[in-house]
């Protein structure tokens, strides 16, 4: 079974924004990683929350679009990092950073799939937030 951390399922919290002029903006990304931490597959929403498209993040570590996830796999001894769970459980800000350098605050979801696949969830955090890491995980 999958082991979810952190994954809010509330009907309150939709997954698009209006802007002041009325566009409709999305907040939440999908990225299908490897077990190191390697994009192998992302949401079409990741144009407008990351700006790339998904064929241009396949094959990158996550770490270039968020800065403080471990180098080192993602998955250790059969689980999620364990302090990545932990922060992710925890709700913590991550910061995650657009293609222009624009950097955002930014929640977490992360469920390995199997031994190999770790899927991630990013949503985008009211601006007002402050990220809660600065440093990346060891």
């Amino acid at each position: 079974m999958a082991n979810m951390h952190h994954m809010n399922t509330r009907p309150d919290r939709p997954n698009t924004h209006r802007t002041a002029a009325g566009q409709a903006t999305v907040d939440l990304a999908v990225l299908n990683l490897d077990d190191t931490g390697v994009i192998r597959d992302c949401s079409q929403s990741c144009a407008q929350l990351f700006g790339y498209r998904p064929d241009e993040l396949v094959g990158i570590r996550v770490s270039q679009l968020l800065p403080q996830l471990p180098e080192q796999d993602l998955v250790q001894d059969g689980r999620i990092h364990a302090r990545l769970a932990y922060l992710c459980h925890c709700g913590i800000a991550f910061q995650a950073r657009h293609r222009d350098g624009r950097h955002f605050a930014s929640e977490l979801f992360i469920n390995r799939l199997d031994a190999h696949n770790v899927v991630v969830l990013v949503r985008v955090l009211a601006t007002d937030k402050p990220v809660g890491l600065t440093r990346p995980i060891h």
